[in-house]
């Protein structure tokens, strides 16, 4: 399913774990990955779509420490 308004894939959905870039802080976050956005490889963020806060975020790939599918 593709929301129309923002492009996203919303069964594309991820459970993120990543380090804060300035704090260290672990965060786990649910999002769904934007596959438009991130075709470059040798970016170094992705770019995902936060459907609760209605935004996108971009976290550097090194610091995740995670990334799992999430099963409905």
């Amino acid at each position: 399913m593709i929301n129309a308004a923002h492009q996203i894939v919303v069964d594309n959905v991820k459970k993120i774990t990543f380090k804060h870039y300035r704090t260290g802080e672990v965060i786990t976050k649910v999002l769904s990955e934007v596959p438009h956005l991130n075709m470059n490889p040798t970016n170094h963020r992705i770019v995902f779509y936060n459907h609760e806060e209605e935004v996108y975020e971009d976290i550097s790939k090194s610091s995740i420490v995670s990334i799992e599918d999430v099963k409905e």
